[in-house]
């Protein structure tokens, strides 16, 4: 099972301490828009028919880390603040994890020594690899968690809400989105997975994944993967190497190699796969510089 990751109040407080990767207002507003644009990619048209609140949530969200890379407000602060519920922005921090937007820390509780409130570093600030190496953090360890605490929340559902067998063309819209939300028959075939999960990826995931969530999940920790290794070619041109690793992983699974979970392993095998793409341009950029000393010289 996946730790979750607690911070010392040591580490904290050189998080708090550490300093600013900004340097004036102007820099703040300019690093807050591409976290923020990073956001509005992933939901796409969607982020435009939020409610204003959870809009502005989520760019006060980006307001806050823009500095150092992490914020740390309560879900509840904001809900207050935009006039919304905690579970609406809890759902979707959620979303930011699963798509690769944030990763979620935690402080530890001084009444119980237990989780404490979450700090969000965001994947696409200059200094979340300064984050990842200071924190000493394993980044499948937290795919695994963030799966198995997934598992449980839907085990929990299944378990305290029955399918209710209704017809749903009389309902209102409102009741509609419950039963929707609530009814476990109601899973999105892979016919609805979003424009930005690219179609080769789609087909050779969904034979074994046949749930628009779950391919879309897993396209998530492709796109965390990317990031995290900085290859300059674009997400497009990588996809075979997605599907590639994707085959791997269902090797690995069927061999029973699989020590943790699907997606940690899938993750653990995209890292390594962008690591030798990043090596083969790193090799290929300094042998041009090379090429072009010699003749210049």
């Amino acid at each position: 099972m996946a730790a979750t990751r607690m911070l010392t109040t040591e580490e904290f407080d050189y998080m708090k301490n550490y300093h600013s990767f900004i340097e004036n207002r102007s820099q703040h507003q300019s690093m807050k828009r591409k976290l923020l644009k990073e956001i509005i990619n992933l939901y796409g048209e969607k982020f435009y028919r939020l409610h204003e609140g959870t809009r502005k949530a989520l760019d006060r969200l980006c307001w806050f880390a823009a500095e150092k890379g992490f914020c740390f407000p309560g879900s509840t602060y904001l809900g207050k603040t935009y006039e919304k519920s905690k579970g609406t922005i809890d759902r979707h921090l959620k979303e930011l994890r699963k798509q690769g937007q944030i990763v979620t820390v935690y402080r530890r509780c001084p009444r119980n020594n237990g989780k404490g409130n979450p700090v969000h570093l965001f994947v696409n600030h200059p200094y979340f690899h300064h984050w990842v190496k200071y924190l000493q953090l394993n980044l499948e360890s937290h795919v695994e968690a963030d799966v198995e605490a997934e598992n449980a929340e839907n085990s929990c559902e299944s378990k305290s809400k029955e399918a209710k067998n209704c017809s749903t063309y009389n309902l209102s819209l409102k009741d509609f989105n419950k039963y929707i939300r609530n009814n476990e028959n109601s899973k999105l075939s892979s016919e609805y997975v979003p424009s930005v999960v690219p179609t080769m990826f789609r087909d050779a995931v969904r034979p074994f994944f046949p749930y628009a969530d779950d391919i879309y999940e897993l396209w998530g920790k492709v796109r965390l993967a990317y990031r995290m290794s900085h290859i300059d070619k674009p997400l497009e041109e990588l996809v075979s190497i997605s599907v590639q690793s994707f085959k791997e992983t269902i090797f690995a699974y069927k061999r029973k190699q699989i020590k943790n979970t699907f997606t940690a392993y899938f993750f653990g095998t995209l890292r390594g796969q962008f690591a030798i793409e990043r090596r083969r341009e790193v090799r290929r950029n300094s042998n041009s510089v090379l090429f072009y000393n010699v003749l210049k010289a």
